[in-house]
């Protein structure tokens, strides 16, 4: 069967990353940091940048191990079972939190006559769909959806460039460093899904792709990521200042409404929501099949479709326990999430990291190379979830 290549892994991640931040997190950094918000992006880019290459350097000490193999390695059958299952229930509420914040996006600005659920229903069907079909289906999905997001991100920064004044991103250095530090404590937060989708993801690789230059890829798309949070932090504030920026909820999307070349380039938010609809399907996709392919795992299932419709199905109603009101759900984005992505994407894979290298366990990444390689490949292993296989792992 097809194996991914280092390069879709790590655009999924930005796909992931960008969709869910481009909307909220604007809004959600302006409101402690204003006009220094492109400061905060920054710091948070830097934290986030070494807990990301310890990530990727516990897969790459374990590159035919998902996550819930390398804990139980490390950790011992029973804690490395119970902190796998965690992470399951970590991603199955991010994929909720996704599909609450399309909810409330469409209420307020697009549809707000139409009831929320219908929004749900429709969404979660169209996404059990894809947890259906598996990883390969999802990753092929993203590699169409992720350019153009990025382009349509680049034209509406771009064509809205005519509207900035960047007078607004002054004086510089004025708000108080612990209000900067909040702001970059929500980067760091959405920035440490790197190591979700690296450590979930990673045994899927072709293994012959896998040389050290992974780890530089993989701090790169972290930046390319932050890159781009940078480029959305100035341009909304530029545009709208300080002030007004901390009181929009869709700073982002209230800037494409902006945009108006004559009468040959209007409503390019329509374009905007609907490329941010599609990678928010990727997101809630992807969270949603990970959180499958753990508790596979922790059952020890022999096939993860016995369970995806019935875990699936959980997201026609968890949405509305993870935020009940719009209220819950910004405290969500500043504090739950974060918080979360940050003790289990940043500091327990350090942990993790460490306790590996104390016990010897894995190997280096220049085995990865030449002769050892090509013996790690040619080695029996078991396939998608205990049945034996001669190829690694295939995808599920």
């Amino acid at each position: 069967m097809r194996k991914l290549v280092v390069g879709e892994v790590y655009i999924l991640y930005i796909s992931v990353a960008l969709t869910t931040a481009v909307l909220f997190l604007p809004f959600l950094i302006a409101e402690v940091a204003l006009q220094d918000s492109w400061l905060a992006v920054i710091i948070g880019t830097f934290v986030a940048l070494p807990f990301s290459f310890f990530a990727v350097s516990l897969a790459m000490k374990f590159p035919q191990k998902g996550l819930e193999e390398i804990l139980e390695e490390i950790l011992g059958k029973y804690l490395g079972k119970m902190i796998t299952f965690l992470y399951a229930v970590l991603f199955i509420y991010t994929s909720a939190l996704v599909i609450r914040q399309l909810e409330e996006f469409f209420v307020l600005a697009i549809m707000p006559e139409t009831p929320p659920l219908a929004f749900r229903v429709l969404y979660v069907l169209v996404l059990m769909l894809g947890v259906y079909e598996g990883t390969l289906a999802i990753v092929r999905t993203n590699i169409y959806i992720f350019p153009l997001g990025m382009l349509v991100v680049g034209l509406v920064v771009g064509l809205a460039s005519t509207k900035m004044s960047f007078d607004n991103l002054t004086p510089v250095f004025v708000i108080e460093l612990e209000r900067i530090l909040q702001g970059s404590y929500l980067t760091i937060g959405w920035l440490l899904q790197f190591p979700f989708i690296v450590l979930t993801i990673f045994k899927y690789i072709e293994k012959a792709k896998l040389t050290p230059n992974v780890k530089k890829l993989g701090l790169l798309s972290v930046v390319v990521t932050g890159v781009s949070l940078l480029f959305g932090a100035l341009g909304t504030i530029a545009v709208f200042g300080p002030k007004q920026t901390a009181t929009m909820f869709y700073p982002s999307f209230s800037m494409a409404r902006t945009i108006s070349i004559g009468n040959f380039l209007e409503n390019i938010e329509i374009t905007f929501v609907g490329v941010w609809v599609a990678g928010m399907y990727i997101c809630a996709t992807v969270y949603c099949f990970m959180s499958i392919l753990l508790v596979t795992s922790v059952l020890k299932l022999n096939d993860y479709k016995k369970i995806a419709l019935p875990i699936a199905g959980l997201l026609f109603y968890l949405p509305s326990i993870v935020a009940k009101d719009l209220s819950g759900l910004f405290t969500a984005l500043r504090e739950t999430f974060p918080l979360l992505t940050i003790i289990f994407g940043g500091i327990l894979p350090t942990i993790f990291l460490i306790l590996a290298g104390i016990m010897n366990k894995g190997i280096s990444s220049h085995k990865l190379t030449g002769e050892q390689q090509q013996e790690e490949e040619n080695q029996p292993t078991k396939g998608n979830f205990g049945e034996p296989s001669s190829e690694g792992e295939d995808l599920p």
